[in-house]
This record gives C-alpha cells, structure tokens and sequence, in this order.
C-alpha cells in the first residue's frame, strides 16, 4: 500500500518554522516578550494550527493504528508514547498562555517555557517522523487514511 503522507510533512514542517519565529520573539530584548507574543497573530494561529493536527492524531489516526496493531502490542507502544508527547506540549502551551495573562510575570520564564515548547515539539515531530509514519505506511487502510486528511483539513 502507498498512502500519499506529503500533507503531514507540510503541518510539520509549518509548524517547525513557527516555532523558530515563536523562539525569536521570547529573545527579544527591545520589547517585552510576553506583549509581543500575546497580540502576535502567529501564536494564535500556530497553536489552532498544532491542535487540530494533535486532534486529528488523537481522535482518527491513532485509534485506527491501535486496532490493526492489536496483535503487535509493542508496535502501539509507540502510540502511547506520542499520546504523552501532545499531552506534555498541551501543557506547555498552557503554562505560556498563563503566563502572557500575568502582568508581573518574569520575561525570563517565558523564554524558558518556550525553550521547552521549541525543544519539546520538535523532537515529538521528530519522533511522529521516525516511529508513527512507518507505521501509518504500513497498516493504515486508504480509507482511514483519507478520513484523517479531510479531518485535519476542516479543522485548520
């Protein structure tokens, strides 16, 4: 089976170039970070964009992926695993939308949040890459396939 996975390689190589401008914005010293990201429209968009790709995984492609590797228990490991890594980025995520919502709140905390947000997603895009996509070649049906893509596509 040959699914075309060329769409998620473009989500994931947008996303990583928000993260750079993101990355930029928290190190900047002639404003405060935590103003300019706030009315940033990037933010707002970078975070719908990787949350409807996140819901999408979570709720089409890995159920799917689970029920045809049922009999490859350690194979699904790598599924619960990519379910921690949104989970720990959702966090994160909230932990610097909190942060922006303090008046008071340290320039510097946000540059560490963000670092981990940088660091964070970009090795889970790494790892999605390296285990999930495989396996998705390998198991997924068409159907499912395409289901996810429409999903993802409304929701963005």
């Amino acid at each position: 089976m040959s699914l075309e996975l060329a769409a998620m390689h473009v989500v994931h190589r947008a996303l990583r170039r928000e993260l750079e401008l993101i990355a930029g914005v928290t190190v900047r010293i002639d404003e405060d970070p935590r103003h300019v990201l706030r009315t940033a429209p990037g933010w707002e968009r970078f975070k719908q964009t990787l949350r409807a790709h996140q819901r999408a995984e979570d709720d089409l492609l890995w159920p799917e992926l689970r029920r045809q590797l049922a009999d490859q228990p350690d194979e699904a490991v790598v599924l619960e695993a990519l379910e921690a890594e949104h989970a720990a980025i959702d966090q994160l995520i909230t932990m610097i939308d909190e942060l922006l919502d303090e008046p008071e709140a340290d320039p510097l905390r946000l540059g560490d949040l963000t670092d981990s947000l940088v660091t964070g997603l970009a090795g889970h895009l790494t790892h999605e890459e390296a285990t999930a996509i495989p396996l998705i070649e390998r198991v997924l049906p068409a159907a499912q396939w395409a289901a996810f893509e429409r999903a993802h596509e409304v929701e963005r």
